[in-house]
């Protein structure tokens, strides 16, 4: 009961924090004119189509990973499931193309644009990843990938999260702290995901080794 409360409360917490950022920042490119896109404008259909299929992924991913849902709406979870994957198809070509075509060749700012790039590219993988092991019916590999693709995911909440965080607590420069944090935003928390799926895995391996020793100790008695 408290693992399933903490589970509901973390879920609580991710989707707040990313109706935040949506509302803080992506809507406002919902004014589709020259005035809220600035020099981004010859570029905003691509911008746009990023936005609106990256809010999609972003608000739909968490109901994929509620157990009531999965066991009980198999069909709803495998709808989800194609609509989430859909979206990241489209929301990534979007970036990939922003990436080069106006952060590359526009901007020359190759330190943004790559970890943009990065971006794009381990979104792509992960939810291919998540896509191929389910079709393989690997459940287990599915659910750990699906893991880090919404974690590549929320790297809008996380890019602006660090951001703030950085040039208004600590007055970093925005243009250096920009370069960081389109790497840091999708790098440092797939570091930090891989790590508790391993030490999960690290953890039930123990505990298993643990329990078949227990069996043997009790039938040698």
């Amino acid at each position: 009961m408290t693992n399933k409360i903490t589970g509901l409360l973390g879920w609580a917490i991710v989707i707040a924090v990313s109706l935040y950022f949506i509302n803080d920042s992506a809507l406002n490119y919902f004014n589709y004119d020259q005035d809220h896109y600035g020099g981004a404008w010859p570029f905003a259909p691509f911008l746009l189509m990023h936005i609106v299929f990256g809010m999609i992924a972003l608000l739909l991913g968490p109901f994929q990973f509620f157990p009531s849902i999965r066991k009980k709406y198999v069909k709803t979870h495998h709808t989800i499931g194609k609509i989430y994957l859909c979206a990241i198809l489209l929301a990534g070509s979007a970036s990939l193309y922003l990436a080069v075509a106006k952060i590359l060749a526009v901007d020359h700012a190759p330190t943004f644009g790559i970890g943009l790039m990065g971006l794009a590219l381990a979104w792509f993988l992960t939810a291919g990843m998540a896509y191929w092991s389910v079709r393989h019916k690997n459940f287990v590999q599915h659910r750990e990938w699906m893991v880090r693709s919404y974690v590549v995911t929320t790297a809008f909440a996380s890019f602006r999260l660090f951001f703030k965080v950085l040039t208004e607590d600590f007055h970093t420069d925005p243009n250096a702290t920009g370069d960081i944090v389109a790497w840091a935003c999708w790098a440092f928390p797939l570091m930090v995901t891989e790590v508790v799926l391993q030490a999960i895995k690290i953890r039930r391996g123990f505990q298993a080794i643990t329990k078949r020793q227990q069996k043997q100790a009790i039938s040698a008695v």
